[in-house]
């Protein structure tokens, strides 16, 4: 049973960092306090600003380390006190102190202090879950697949600009993520899913579709599923069927189990190049697999997707798309280009614009009729071209 802690209890730091605009974490810097105007000013601004970005490794340095130790593991029993932390983790007292400040000041823990004055730390509201490996939307696989592949990756990107992700003929490359470690990032990035489809499903309704009708979904490359297993929660005549690697089919049918859709949700144990994908699908939903592809190797998707519709079927594409015929700045533009980096740096894959995506729909046949801005993401919708006019 989780513990939460006591609306009585003060807080320990009253100069504790409080969530920034919308939610987000505040700066680390006080510009209020760097004003002027002269070269030299705006030269110094610039370098605190430089900075803040360089110490930004410093949140997974931090919160990964707690992982590893198993800190959130005794948090979830209720607040503790840096000795009581220490003594359970067998770490340093001082140094287990130092941790549980640093996460303090990422919001990821709350200071309180009780009646005996014995400052204590307990996990921030409603973290919890992400924290500890059990949970839907837990991150626990993103911090592993930081450990095992991230970390190093971003060490050698200054190697990947020089060199590129080529195979041994020169041409650019697929994402080369192995199976172990792409199981690992499904489980830590689920929470992406929930507001991509609440705007997918949104959409679907707006536009005309009966959603409690009987449908046939196909998820490609599933990974844990939870798309297509959300939409079914959404819309209880639906089926649908994932495809993906057997060791990861296993993962979306326990899902599917969790989430009381079993029943709807068919793993296909397949290799989405290789293998037929059937035909006749009301709706095909790719979430993140384009960033992973080459431009060749998505354009050939988009074309096996198109043979694989019913008439008037639908493709859904969830991905880091930038816009580049729309407004410019957007967080999900910013968010695509630095995710660009992310798969340069851990092996291939690009996030790719919107005009390159309506190439490759051109070329299949099939035409793009929505795009839905969501938290990280683009949603791109398209049909068959005549279905379109």
């Amino acid at each position: 049973m989780k513990h939460k802690p006591s609306t009585t209890l003060t807080p320990h730091h009253p100069g504790a960092l409080l969530p920034g605009p919308a939610g987000g974490v505040q700066s680390l810097v006080d510009r209020a306090r760097l004003d002027g105007e002269s070269q030299e000013d705006q030269e110094i601004q610039a370098a605190h600003r430089l900075y803040e970005h360089l110490i930004g490794l410093w949140a997974p340095g931090v919160i990964e380390a707690a992982h590893d130790l198993g800190l959130f593991t005794e948090l979830a029993n209720g607040p503790v006190s840096a000795a009581e932390m220490a003594k359970a983790l067998r770490t340093d007292e001082r140094a287990t102190r130092i941790l549980l400040d640093a996460l303090h000041a990422y919001e990821i823990v709350t200071t309180v202090v009780p009646a005996d004055g014995v400052a204590r730390y307990a996990v921030a509201d409603r973290m919890l879950p992400a924290l500890l490996p059990d949970g839907v939307y837990s991150l626990t696989g993103k911090m592993s697949y930081d450990r095992v592949v991230a970390w190093r990756a971003w060490r050698e990107l200054a190697d990947a600009v020089r060199n590129g992700s080529h195979d041994t003929t020169g041409h650019d490359r697929t994402n080369q993520i192995s199976e172990t470690d792409y199981e690992s990032l499904a489980r830590g990035i689920n929470f992406w899913a929930p507001p991509i489809v609440a705007r997918l499903h949104d959409w679907l309704k707006g536009s005309g579709w009966d959603v409690q009708a009987p449908a046939r979904i196909l998820d490609v490359g599933c990974g844990s599923g939870l798309y297509s297993q959300l939409m079914l929660r959404r819309s209880e005549n639906w089926r649908a069927t994932g495809l993906d690697a057997p060791r990861i089919i296993k993962l979306a049918e326990a899902q599917a189990q969790r989430l009381g859709v079993a029943d709807r949700f068919s793993g296909m144990v397949g290799d989405f190049w290789a293998d037929e994908w059937g035909g006749g699908f009301d709706l095909i939903f790719f979430a993140n697999i384009f960033h992973l592809q080459t431009a060749e190797s998505a354009a050939k998707l988009a074309a096996t997707a198109a043979g694989s519709l019913s008439e008037r079927g639908l493709v859904c594409i969830a991905d880091h798309i930038v816009d580049d015929l729309g407004p410019t700045g957007s967080q999900q533009d910013r968010f695509a280009l630095l995710f660009a980096a992310s798969m340069l740096a851990t092996g291939g894959g690009d996030a790719y614009r919107l005009s390159q995506y309506d190439r490759w729909l051109d070329s299949a046949g099939l035409k793009r009729v929505g795009l839905i801005d969501a938290p990280m993401h683009r949603i791109l919708i398209a049909t068959r071209a005549d279905n379109a006019l």
